[in-house]
This record gives structure tokens, sequence and C-alpha cells, in this order.
């Protein structure tokens, strides 16, 4: 290891400027005007706009800088974990805190600068939570949308899966594996990730397997006799009543005697494992039950990779299941099973929604899966935590006595924005749309990502100041 000996904060002056470099490339992506960065990756050559697609490429060639930048993106990817959204203002405010912060301890002890701007953060926490507004339509699902992604279809799509789905959407983001568009798919089944054992079973010309009213039987044991089940395929064959089996496992023997059935006899039939790992086995049998009348559903559909079933359920089948989950979900301490059952209560209530996201190029794609995701995430926000006036006006308008330096680290986002317009400042303090050059109150920020940039930004900012040396190899 090489150690940087230098007195005081001399050592970590390189860790600063990548901070402050790296926040200067991503911000200038930040507002309606943003501008373009130009990436070249690999002899090919593309411009975009997006913040998140920025950080993604950041690297310094100096280790120290390269150290400062990837710390700043750290704490935005940070904040996109706990909200959706937030690359280009948690990189902002990382770069304003640290950059004022350092200015401060040169005259003013540290532990009370410190503890200064960590109440005076609290306390800009509090207010933001005291104007948030409360989403209640999807109009403004689709302001925020907007704001997030400055594209307004791809805010009117994210608008129209919430009006399909409901406030309480479970709204997830995929890759479009065969078509260079991008389009919503509303769950209207239940999906487990089971496909077919054996693709003798397809019935369609994709290789896929689809059933009008089938029956649908589960079993925890693994399957073997065929003598006491070649009387039920008979009773189901004569009935024209597709077969649905699902098992932990089969015998090869079995799954011979199920395709002769199929092939020979024309019996509409398919095996199917019994989906999940472990605990999650049993819930899905639960879910699979709750879900289907009785034995019978309105239609399945299989995949080599899953399968859906569809059907309209006994709503107290499904209120009872819910609750079931719900009370266990209130109790659990481990995050991946409180995100699972979350998961399993959106499928079961039907409000559950997949955006797949297609380009002609693949950077085109991911370029617009990330934007969707932001917006998104930022729509996920707001739900939460409500939303505040955007383009920084709520930070801006804030009723808070404080130092100058500190006035200008939330004054930052506002003048950030105008800035990559070139814009000087209008003369209300109303959300100013800088392609338009009009005020627009329909610029709106999710209070979750303000205040979470705000935590993720202070936190980088209070390990660097008590920091003296880098190591590096």
């Amino acid at each position: 290891m090489n150690t940087r000996l230098e007195n005081n904060t001399d050592s970590i002056n390189n860790v600063l400027e990548g901070i402050k470099e790296a926040a200067k490339i991503i911000t200038s992506t930040m507002g309606g005007t943003g501008k373009n960065v130009l990436i070249f990756e690999n002899g090919d050559l593309h411009f975009t706009k997006d913040g998140v697609s920025v950080a993604k490429k950041i690297k310094f060639t100096n280790k120290e800088k390269d150290a400062g930048a990837q710390l700043l993106i750290n704490a935005a990817n940070n904040t996109v974990l706990q909200c959706g959204d937030g690359t280009t203002l948690t990189s902002l405010l990382v770069n304003e805190f640290v950059q004022r912060l350092f200015e401060e301890i040169k005259e003013k002890p540290v532990n009370d600068v410190l503890d200064y701007t960590k109440s005076k953060v609290q306390e800009v926490i509090e207010k933001i939570k005291e104007q948030s507004v409360k989403v209640e339509s999807y109009e403004e699902i689709y302001k925020i949308a907007l704001t997030s992604c400055k594209s307004e279809s791809i805010a009117r799509l994210i608008e129209s899966v919430y009006r399909k789905t409901g406030f309480n959407a479970s709204i997830s983001v995929e890759h479009s594996e065969n078509l260079n568009k991008t389009y919503p798919e509303i769950t209207n089944g239940l999906t487990f990730d089971s496909g077919l054992i054996n693709n003798g079973f397809s019935n369609q010309e994709n290789g896929n397997c689809s059933f009008e009213k089938p029956e649908i039987h589960v079993f925890d044991e693994v399957l073997s006799d065929t003598e006491e089940f070649q009387k039920v395929a008979d009773y189901y064959n004569e009935k024209k009543i597709p077969l649905v089996i699902l098992a932990p496992d089969y015998s090869d023997g079995f799954i011979r005697w199920a395709l002769f059935n199929k092939i020979n006899k024309n019996f509409q039939i398919c095996l199917l494992k019994l989906p999940g790992y472990g605990y999650s086995v049993s819930e899905n049998i639960k879910d699979l039950k709750a879900f289907l009348n009785g034995n019978s559903a309105n239609k399945i559909t299989i995949t080599p990779m899953d399968f859906t079933v569809y059907n309209n359920p006994d709503k107290k089948k499904i209120r009872n299941r819910v609750k079931q989950l719900t009370s266990r979900m209130e109790v659990e301490v481990e995050d991946f099973v409180v995100i699972d059952y979350q998961k399993r209560i959106h499928r079961l209530n039907q409000t559950a929604a997949i955006i797949y996201v297609g380009g002609v190029t693949r950077k085109t794609a991911d370029e617009e899966y990330d934007r969707i995701e932001d917006a998104v995430g930022a729509c996920k926000s707001a739900l939460v935590e409500g939303y505040v006036e955007g383009q920084g006006i709520s930070l801006m308008k804030l009723d808070l006595e404080c130092e100058d330096w500190f006035r200008d680290i939330l004054k930052s986002p506002y003048f950030t924005i105008l800035g990559n317009a070139r814009l000087t400042a209008p003369k209300e303090l109303i959300p100013y749309n800088v392609r338009t050059r009009q005020y627009d109150t329909n610029l709106v920020d999710p209070s979750l990502v303000l205040i979470k940039a705000l935590e993720n930004s202070f936190a980088l900012a209070e390990l660097l100041i008590n920091t003296s040396y880098t190591l590096h190899d």
C-alpha cells in the first residue's frame, strides 16, 4: 500500500477534486434543458442527458480522484435504492456539502460545524414533511413522472398504468427481449417461476402451452404411480377438460405416461414442478389455491420459464389470504421476506404491472430504461411521502434561520437548473419551466427524494470531514 502523509486535509484534496469533477459532469444534465454528455466506449460514441447513465460511466485515471467520484456515485446510488430517483440531486448536494464544509472548518472547530449542519439538515427535513402534498389524482402522477423523466410520452405511459392498477400498484421495469418499442403489461393473472418440464407438452407454435378452463391439481409428493391417474385422465379427457398437474417432481415413467396420453389420446395435459424454493414453495401453493375456484381457472399459459393462471377469484378468499400475509409481514424481521410478502399481496390484489422497455438500439433502450425506472421510482416515493414544489423552489422558500453558506447549499438545485439553461432567476419564486420559459406548477419533486438526497449527501460529507489520509494500492 502507498500511504500519502500530507498534513491535515492535504492528502484528500484529489478525492475532493474527484467529487467536484464528477458532480460537474452529472449535474450538467440537470433540469429541462440539461446538456448532453458524450460517452466514448469501446470505440462507440453516443450522447445522453440521463444522469444515471452518465454516473455509471464516470471513471478517472487518478486513483484518488476516482475514489472521490465513486464515493459521490455511491451516495447517489443509496438515494436511488431508497426512493428510486435522485441521482443528479444527490450528486449536486454531495459536492455542495463537501466543498462548503471544508471551507467552514478552516476557521471553526470541526465538531461545531458538523453539529450545526446536522441540526439544520434535520430542520429542513421536518419542514419538507410539513409542506408535502399527498398524491390524490392520476394527473399528479403524470406531473411527478414528467418532472423526473422530462418526457411527456413516458409520463403519460406511467400515468396510464397507475390508472389501470390504482395507487397501490406494484410496477416493475424490464427490458423487452423481442420488441424495439416500450409498452406496459398489466398482470391480470398470477405468474409463477416454473415452466414446461418437457417441450412435448407444448401445444402452441411458439413452444408454449395454453389451456382454456383447465383443472389444476396440486400435490406435495413426487408422482410415479400412473395407474390411479389413468382413471382421472380418462375422465377429464372424456369431458374435454384440460388437466394441469403440479408436483415437486415426477418419475421418468410418469412423464412418458402423460406424453403418451397427450400424443395418442389427444388429451390436453401438462406437468409442472411446484414453483419456488424452501418456504416459498408452500407460500406459492397457498397463493395459487386462494386464486383458484376450487381446482378451476379461466385460463393458464405456460412457457419454458414460467406459467400464469388467469381467473376471477373468490374475493373473500383473496382478502383472507392478503390479511394472512399482511399480519405476517408486520412481525417479520428479514427484509427479503417482507419484500416477498409485499409482492405476493400486489399480485393477489391484481395491482401489478410490468413496463417492458425496448429501443432501436440497446443503448437507446438502456437510456430509456433508466429514465423510466427513475420516473417510476419518483412516483412510488411521492405516494409514500407526498410531493413539494419542484425545480428547487421548495428549498428556496424554506422559512429557515441559517448561515449564508448553508442557505447557498439549499439554493444550489434552483440555480444549477437555471445555469444549465443559461437563465437568470425569474422575479417570482414559482417553479419555472426552463424549456417553455414560463412558470409551471406542474413541476414537482417527491419529498422523499429531497429528504434522502439531503441525508445521504451530508452523511458522506461528514465522513470526509473526519478523514485525513488516503491509502491505495
